[in-house]
């Protein structure tokens, strides 16, 4: 069985790749990065590093790399493989449209089935990359690729790093735990293989929302905090009985969102934020605030982990006043290096905090005005934050 995989990035090597790798897949990446395509292909595989006790390390082969730029030769093997996944950043799947198109409407002159998985950090992102490819289609091109693709979503959770051994070669960093949720009745009922480790299941909302709005707006909140006290690390941030006591209350509030709105159990949801905070805590991994808390006018979306659990809460008439806390935390943000960070603070300063919170959260008059004022509060004392 052949896979490709977009992105040969920490999650595309640590996770998605080892995933594949371990259900037998022959893998294919596709990058831009030529350090670690050669690495790939020198070396026949890639090592992992799981940041476990044992500092286990993995060997995975049966695989090879090429360049996006190669479009001939990613044309080949996306026709004759039988799945494809990426791992490329939302914003990139509009720049993989293209080459699949081309694919896809080969295989469907050759009525070739294939099922696209993308793992993206975004709610139904195999939705936005077929929508993206519908975008530059002809009506006749697209009912031909509709016929063999089927867009899968999915929902992905493990932290994955990278470091440097001596000879140069990379090494992705990955914690033992992960989730691998996929919406099984996606899938082509007529595919080749099954995907084993893996969790498959009906109904992929809850589980999208979950990562969400508590893996992903947890590790946010912890890296916002982190940057608003002067830390450098996740790990040092949630050590700090302030900062981990309003994220447990963020978090513990967003719970009853999924209480009121899903079949879910209190306990297991309890259980699921303790572990949640506690991966993230992992001594084993030094991880950088300011990579976690990139990009924040994208996580202060009105649909993305941020701002969604507190509008779903103020919807259900449910307490929400620590998720208000830590978006006022996340509008102080600067990084220098961030073009994101940069760009908020300057409309901030030309245009102030409410004009801002309209135009990045789109959110109701009411609450940009509680925010607004919960920011000025902050930007007199840090430390109102944890009132």
């Amino acid at each position: 069985m052949k896979a490709v995989h977009f992105g040969a990035g920490n999650i595309g090597r640590g996770f998605i790749g080892n995933i594949l790798h371990d259900n037998g897949f022959d893998t294919t990446f596709v990058d831009t990065n030529e350090q670690i395509i050669e690495q790939i292909n020198k070396d026949k595989g890639y090592p992992v590093k799981l940041l476990d006790e044992s500092q286990t390390k993995l060997w995975i082969d049966n695989v090879n790399a090429i360049n996006s730029y190669n479009s001939k030769q990613v044309e080949k093997v996306l026709v004759e493989c039988n799945l494809i996944t990426t791992s490329v950043g939302a914003f990139n799947l509009k720049n993989i449209a293209s080459i699949l198109k081309e694919a896809l409407l080969i295989r469907s002159s050759r009525k070739e089935p294939v099922d696209i998985l993308a793992n993206e950090n975004i709610v139904n992102a195999s939705e936005l990359l077929k929508d993206e490819i519908k975008k530059i289609c002809t009506n006749k091109e697209w009912e031909s690729i509709n016929k063999i693709a089927y867009f899968v979503n999915t929902a992905i959770d493990r932290q994955a790093l990278s470091s440097s051994e001596e000879s140069g070669r990379q090494v992705a960093l990955v914690e033992p735990y992960y989730e691998w949720v996929i919406d099984k009745n996606a899938l082509n009922p007529n595919s080749k293989y099954q995907l084993k480790n893996v969790k498959l299941v009906n109904e992929m909302k809850p589980f999208i929302e979950r990562k969400l709005f508590i893996v992903n707006a947890e590790h946010a909140a912890f890296a916002y905090l982190g940057a608003l006290l002067g830390l450098e690390t996740i790990q040092e941030t949630i050590q700090q009985s302030n900062c981990r006591i309003l994220v447990e209350r963020f978090m513990k509030q967003n719970k009853h969102y999924f209480l009121a709105k899903y079949d879910m159990k209190e306990t297991e949801l309890d259980q699921f934020i303790t572990n949640t905070i506690n991966r993230h805590g992992n001594p084993a991994v030094s991880d950088d605030v300011h990579r976690v808390g990139r990009s924040p006018i994208r996580k202060l979306d009105r649909y993305d982990r941020l701002v969604a659990p507190v509008m779903e809460l103020e919807d259900l008439g449910l307490d929400n006043d620590a998720g208000k806390r830590v978006i006022a935390v996340t509008y102080l943000y600067t990084n220098e290096n961030d073009p994101e960070a940069k760009e908020m603070q300057q409309t901030i300063e030309n245009n102030g905090i409410a004009e801002t919170i309209r135009r990045v959260s789109k959110i109701p008059e009411p609450l940009v005005q509680e925010i607004a004022t919960l920011y000025c509060n902050l930007k007199d004392n840090k430390e109102n934050a944890f009132l």
